[in-house]
């Protein structure tokens, strides 16, 4: 074994760039959190990780600006890159008054924007402000055909390289793969092929150049070690992981519930027929529904015949309850597997085989889940592997709960995916800290044993996380499968906060949650996972040393 790969090498990193590099290595904000945190610790670590940090979005002034303060920084960069710095902010001139934008960007109202971007680029054709602000809400809306429209005035001939990566991006987002690449690498003779890694391995998965991606994904973690999310891409490419598909090793319990969403729980009952079940039996669970959701079921049932079973409830128990009530079903207990699913998504043909891909890698997990994806902008992740953190200025030692707090004790999962779009970035597999509950696969007895879940968090939001926080109590990790993408119609995130009620109950529950569980076993759980993520990791490194793949 080479330095690099040794144990020493994650043991020897100060701990909280450790940390944070062990949840990933990907999302220009991430990147530059972590790159000053190394700094002082190791200087060399902290320059390539704020270059790798620019490099995911060159047109961002903000980042520019930030980069520029660090004394002695831009010197250390390429020359080409510190002269695109340089330009950039020459450029950049941010408009003193902003309030007309952000009213109408509150309203989501897309067409509006673009429209005032376009009048604003009109008369400043030259203010990388507004280019960069019309490519951020390009990418947010999935236009990416307007990104690539998007007019471009005289600029120095320094910015072209981060005009043209903006534009590879686009173009691989649109499709136009032949037209990305060679974009991509003329980009990459400025800003590096080790900063571009993941978008070119990308664009050459493909074009059918499976080689040429695992070529440059070894390059960059030869080079740089520190580069997580690209090793993890890697090891799943060179043992196949992304195309394996598994029959789970023992019946399988399909669990549904819903309440009062016909038209949504139609739309996701056909696809599950459509999906291979492999035998697998259904249990659906009508909440107490008053609008069309029995004859949706009853539909469906003639579809499915004997292998669906049906439940009617009186009332609208909750999320929470419902669970409980499908996995205390005796047919449900006879099965070796359970998979909760819920009624506003659209699977995959081989969703089940994806999973028993997941269960074949990682057989003792506490629960699997995979990577969530916005019906309507399925560029858009609104769950991958999620880890469990301290937000900043919280981290270390503090009162087990302080039930003063809006936050009694505070942790939350990670949001590297809200950063970023669809584009290989988690496309991996490996233990984590929670798995969204929109489909999460479990182990029946392992259900059983970890108890129901938690009806204090009634009618629903974070009973999942919960669940999985007792089962990480007990050494049961989560596992991520990160090729298995599955369609979810409701709105996460920023975007979802639009019912007063249902706001005020998520925040209800998360205050309730945080005080089910005091500070010492999140500390615990973090610990623990942190140990797990780091061996599972050298496990995969020293494996592609020894097949050839990376140097060592």
């Amino acid at each position: 074994m080479g330095n690099f790969y040794s144990d020493t090498y994650w043991s020897d990193m100060h701990a909280p760039v450790r940390r944070k590099l062990l949840m990933g290595s990907v999302g220009a904000k991430h990147l530059f959190d972590t790159g000053v945190l190394a700094l002082e610790s190791d200087p060399q670590l902290g320059v390539e990780l704020l270059l790798a940090a620019y490099v995911f979005d060159p047109l961002d002034g903000n980042v520019a600006t930030q980069l520029s303060r660090i004394e002695g920084l831009l010197p250390l960069f390429p020359r080409s890159v510190a002269a695109c710095i340089s330009s950039l902010l020459a450029c950049w001139q941010r408009p003193d008054n902003l309030t007309y934008f952000q009213r109408i960007a509150s309203k989501h109202d897309y067409v509006k924007v673009k429209k005032y971007i376009l009048s604003c680029l009109e008369k400043e054709p030259e203010n990388l402000f507004w280019i960069h602000l019309g490519m951020i809400h390009a990418r947010a809306a999935a236009d990416f055909e307007f990104g690539l429209e998007l007019p471009v005035g005289e600029l120095p001939n320094e910015i072209q390289p981060a005009i043209d990566l903006a534009k590879s991006f686009f173009n691989f987002m649109a499709g136009n793969d032949a037209v990305a690449f060679p974009l991509l690498m003329s980009a990459s003779d400025v800003f590096g092929l080790n900063n571009l890694a993941h978008i070119i391995a990308s664009v050459a998965l493909k074009l059918g150049e499976r080689e040429t991606a695992m070529s440059v994904l070894s390059g960059a973690v030869d080079a740089q070690p520190w580069r997580v999310s690209e090793a993890l891409r890697l090891y799943d490419l060179a043992c196949s992981l992304d195309k394996k598909t598994v029959p789970l090793p023992g019946s399988l319990a399909v669990l549904l519930y819903s309440f009062n969403k016909a038209e949504e729980l139609d739309a996701t009952l056909a696809s599950l027929h459509r999906s291979e079940l492999n035998g697998a039996s259904i249990f659906m669970l009508d909440n107490g529904s008053s609008d069309g959701t029995s004859e949706v079921i009853s539909k469906w049932q003639s579809e499915f015949g004997v292998q669906m079973k049906r439940i009617d409830l009186p009332v609208n128990v909750g999320a929470a309850a419902a669970r409980n009530w499908l996995m205390k079903e005796p047919q449900v207990q006879e099965c070796a597997f359970a998979v909760y699913l819920d009624d506003d998504v659209e699977v995959a043909q081989d969703w089940i085989l994806r999973l028993g891909a997941a269960v074949d890698a990682y057989p003792d997990a506490g629960v699997w889940g995979c990577k969530i994806l916005d019906y309507s902008v399925p560029a858009v992740m609104q769950a991958v592997d999620m880890h469990i953190i301290q937000p900043e200025g919280e981290e270390g030692e503090g009162p087990e709960v302080d039930l003063a707090r809006i936050t009694p004790n505070p942790f939350r999962c990670s949001n590297l995916h809200l950063y970023l779009l669809d584009s290989g970035y988690f496309d991996f597999m490996r233990p984590c800290g929670s798995v969204t509950g929109c489909c999460h696969l479990f182990r029946t007895q392992k259900l059983l044993d970890n108890g129901g879940f938690s009806l204090f968090l009634s009618p629903s939001q974070y009973d999942d996380l919960e669940h999985d926080l007792r089962s990480c109590l007990k050494g049961d990790f989560p596992v991520y499968q990160g090729h298995l993408g599955i369609l979810h119609r409701k709105r996460s995130g920023f975007a979802s906060h639009t019912d007063v009620a249902q706001e005020g109950n998520a925040q209800g529950n998360r205050y309730k949650m945080q005080a089910m569980h005091p500070r010492s076993e999140i500390l615990r759980i973090m610990a623990d996972e942190e140990r797990l993520l780091q061996s599972d990791l050298e496990k995969k490194m020293q494996y592609l040393v020894r097949k050839g793949i990376l140097a060592g």
